[in-house]
């Protein structure tokens, strides 16, 4: 394991065991920590470390926004501060209510056959994940490398991409900004200072992590009932801060491919525009060897599997 890499839990009131924050189920061999606002009762391995006052009353007086969504913004920035003053080079955050990860893609040949790679895990990929997302950061400009998340898309070729990622991601320590803010869009937030500040934040397209969707499971722990609370008014400071690229409303929909939709519910929706920076390859190899491990060790190719289409002639038109 990497020795310059810390590994984070952001968590904030889920007391008890794994079964209420599922990350701790995974096997992590890189140094690894909990970070929390409020961790009484917790049930765990993981060591934990509680914000302290000081930072917690300098991160409020300069970056507090509202009454009740500031604690994993405060989390995450303090993430950053012990990492550094403990000397890792990068740093890894992840949510504490993952369930699943997901390694998959199609790879397109020159005759046209695609064929498709897929691997779920629930305990052992997490490690190939950290590797994968620091080889990143350390092959490229990017200041973040992050997941993406299963069902929101159908699997591609593509490898990288520039895009808001969140609940699974790595920091290059040296060059990523020092806060998140924002609030309830702490996360889009921080891509979009990282692009003022002319650093890239990309998703490595392959790796992907599931979790429990807020409406469809119930869940109202951690900081999701503020999310509830708040409704639309949860991206009033996004509109407020970058409202060139920053829109939001409610719909009868819930996002993704994979969440099912409750009749009579509203699903908060981000409405973002397409921006890049540019991402800047160093060693393109290198991290092809990094993911063709990750595959050799984890995935397996579908079965083959054939679609024909049958072309029909009706009144001299073809369908």
């Amino acid at each position: 394991m990497r020795p310059d890499t810390l590994v984070v839990e952001i968590s904030g009131k889920r007391p008890g065991t794994s079964a209420q924050r599922p990350t701790e189920r995974f096997r992590v061999e890189h140094d690894h920590v909990i970070i929390s606002n409020n961790a009484d009762d917790y049930i765990t391995d993981w060591k934990i470390v509680m914000v302290p006052d000081d930072f917690r009353e300098w991160y409020c007086e300069k970056y507090r926004h509202s009454d009740t969504a500031w604690y994993a913004p405060m989390n995450r920035s303090y993430a950053i501060k012990y990492a550094r003053d403990h000397g890792y080079k990068y740093l890894v955050q992840l949510d504490d209510n993952i369930d699943s990860l997901h390694l998959e893609s199609i790879s397109t040949g020159k005759d046209g056959i695609s064929k498709r790679y897929r691997a779920i895990d629930s305990v052992g990929m997490m490690d190939d994940f950290i590797e994968m997302l620091v080889c990143v950061l350390e092959n490229t400009n990017a200041g973040m490398a992050g997941c993406g998340m299963a069902g929101c898309s159908n699997p591609t070729n593509d490898f990288l991409r520039e895009r808001y990622v969140y609940s699974l991601f790595a920091l290059d320590l040296s060059i990523c900004a020092d806060i998140f803010h924002g609030d309830f869009e702490d996360d889009i937030e921080y891509r979009l200072k990282l692009g003022q500040m002319g650093i890239p934040a990309v998703q490595v397209v392959p790796l992907r992590y599931s979790k429990p969707g807020q409406v469809s499971s119930k869940d109202e722990t951690g900081n999701r009932a503020a999310y509830t609370a708040a409704g639309v008014k949860r991206g009033e400071h996004m509109r407020l801060l970058y409202g060139d690229k920053y829109k939001c409303g409610m719909r009868s929909r819930t996002n993704g491919t994979a969440g099912a939709t409750i009749a009579g519910t509203m699903y908060f929706k981000h409405i973002l525009t397409p921006w890049k920076v540019g991402v800047l390859v160093h060693d393109r190899d290198a991290m092809n060897r990094k993911l063709q491990e990750i595959y050799q060790k984890n995935a397996k190719p579908y079965a083959d599997k054939y679609i024909l289409r049958e072309k029909k002639v009706k009144n001299g038109k073809t369908t």
